[in-house]
């Protein structure tokens, strides 16, 4: 798989490089995913409320009816993208560490190897 330590040293020091990168766009993503379930809170609460107060539903009803409306389904919607993107990255994180625990592993044996 490798050529020579050069290579190894070479991959390791990307996926690093990688995995820093993605724990700063880890950490991004969960602010903004924060703040999306915030704003989706806000307008499901609000548009709730509206429904009892304004139209008189139900409030048994109120919960389907607000996630129906289009503004807070928009909100949810971006709310699940972040979500997504938040998860995904979680998974690469993970990928790496497994990828650098392999890569350290070959370095270990080239070097019982000499």
């Amino acid at each position: 798989m490798y050529n020579s330590g050069q290579d190894l040293m070479r991959d390791m020091s990307t996926a690093r490089k990688t995995l820093n990168e993605c724990l700063i766009f880890y950490k991004n993503n969960g602010r903004a995913l924060a703040d999306a379930e915030y704003k989706y809170r806000i307008a499901l609460r609000k548009e709730v409320f509206r429904l009892h107060v304004e139209d008189s539903v139900a409030w048994t009803a109120c919960q389907d009816l607000a996630r129906g409306d289009e503004a807070v389904a928009k909100l949810r919607l971006e709310r699940d993208i972040r979500k997504s993107d938040y998860e995904s990255c979680y998974e690469k994180i993970l990928a790496l560490k497994m990828e650098i625990k392999i890569i350290e592993n070959e370095v270990n044996a080239e070097r019982s190897a000499m």
